[in-house]
């Protein structure tokens, strides 16, 4: 083979697979710009790395560009066969003078780093110790006290609400999932843990990423300066669908932060016989409720067994620290916290969200667009995917992969009719 053509043929091969590598980080339909602040702490967290960036890009000039002038300068070219001084080598006079140690160069690029690192490490630190600071709400907020406990579980996000704050209470005032939904310029503490292994919360254009451990809770906070809804994505590997586990915040004015909570607390009432959504209602309570839960509706005994409904299930912020290994098996409630995987998304209010499924899949084609537009509270009057919908309920499994040897994760496939399906999308699409 030509060894030009060789050269070039390994160049292009290199180019190719680093080009493959960069688009694979790519995801359309689940942007992540971490390069447009949208938060308090997101913005310091820009204008932190963004001097560093530059410094950095200095000192990489700097070297290499030094690296390619030596190399140049210094070049020796090895001579050609039919030259007398040809001997299969360089002669010692071929090379320039060698010099071992200079005590003025070696000091200045050991001090000069130290300095520059130490600066950046004041800075840094510094910043960091004041990423989970909380600043007072804004005067008129409806809820100034508001904190949210952040469950992560094998493959999505759950969020407990306290509305007065944590301490002190035995249970959250609401639970809902994927989507954690704040009041704009507002700084929202929050507690991160796992049910199952480590998870990482992460919201890039309002905070940097913070680790979920099991049987532990850390604080973090988030916060918006605008409205809209704002994608995240699990960044700790936690299994088979870890690519698959995403979550929004969606920020929305204090007004409507506070009629969304009025909603959200709301319990559902059993439809009576006469409804045309009661027969979907009871293929829920028969094939859905071992695991979810419509609070007012699935709270009754079935063979014997609690299926749970109540937030005092989901008990507090202590015995998520120190009960953590419980189990929700076959719909049998075990206590408050001891909901680990087999748990799945509280879907009292399923139609009031714009993603589920681990915000995998849109409910509403447009949700982006309507939340940005400050249309988040009316979704359910927009029209939804029911094929995409009605396509996960008919084998959950093939659409988003969930199981993992030897263990029972995410949803599994219920072998529903089409008409068992249509039933039950009808009843969900009520659930707003």
């Amino acid at each position: 083979m030509n060894p030009l053509f060789k050269r070039n043929l390994t160049w292009a091969i290199g180019l190719v697979s680093l080009a493959f590598i960069a688009l694979s980080g790519c995801a359309s339909n689940a942007p992540l710009d971490t390069l447009d602040p949208a938060g308090r702490k997101s913005e310091g967290i820009s204008d932190l790395i963004n001097p560093i960036f530059v410094i950095a890009g200095v000192v990489f000039v700097f070297i290499q560009g030094a690296v390619l002038y030596i190399g140049w300068k210094y070049k020796v070219k090895a001579p050609k066969q039919n030259e007398e001084s040809f001997d299969g080598g360089y002669t010692d006079e071929e090379f320039p003078e060698q010099v071992h140690g200079h005590f003025g160069a070696e000091i200045s690029w050991t001090i000069g780093p130290t300095i520059l690192m130490a600066a950046i490490a004041i800075f840094s630190v510094g910043f960091l110790l004041d990423l989970d600071d909380v600043d007072a709400a804004p005067e008129g907020a409806t809820y100034p006290d508001v904190e949210v406990l952040v469950v992560g579980q094998q493959w999505w996000w759950e969020y407990h609400y306290y509305l007065d704050g944590i301490d002190g209470a035995d249970q959250p005032d609401f639970v809902t999932a994927n989507e954690i939904v704040i009041p704009v310029n507002q700084d929202v503490r929050i507690h991160t843990t796992s049910r199952d292994v480590i998870h990482s919360f992460w919201i890039p254009r309002l905070n940097g990423k913070k680790d979920a451990v099991p049987g532990r809770t850390t604080p973090w906070v988030i916060q918006s300066n605008e409205v809209g809804r704002f994608a995240g994505q699990c960044t700790e590997f936690c299994g088979l669908s870890h690519a698959y586990m995403r979550m929004y915040t969606v920020a929305l004015p204090h007004e409507e932060f506070s009629t969304w909570v009025d909603n959200q607390v709301q319990f559902r009432t059993p439809l009576e016989e006469d409804d045309p959504n009661y027969e979907g209602e009871q293929l829920f309570i028969t094939n859905c409720a071992r695991c979810h839960a419509v609070n007012g509706v699935t709270g009754r005994e079935m063979n014997g067994e609690i299926v749970a409904d109540s937030m005092a299930m989901y008990g507090n912020i202590e015995e998520f620290r120190n009960h953590s290994d419980g189990t929700l098996s076959q719909g049998k409630y075990t206590g408050a916290a001891n909901l680990t995987s087999g748990a799945a998304p509280n879907l009292t209010h399923f139609a009031s969200r714009s993603s589920y499924a681990g915000s995998f899949f849109e409910l509403y084609p447009n949700a982006q667009e309507i939340a940005d537009g400050g249309g988040y509270l009316d979704l359910s009057q927009n029209d939804y995917a029911r094929g995409t919908l009605e396509a996960w309920l008919r084998n959950s499994p093939k659409e988003k992969p969930n199981a993992q040897p030897g263990q029972a994760r995410g949803m599994p496939n219920l072998n529903l009719s089409e008409a068992q399906i249509d039933l039950l999308v009808d009843y969900l699409m009520t659930l707003n």
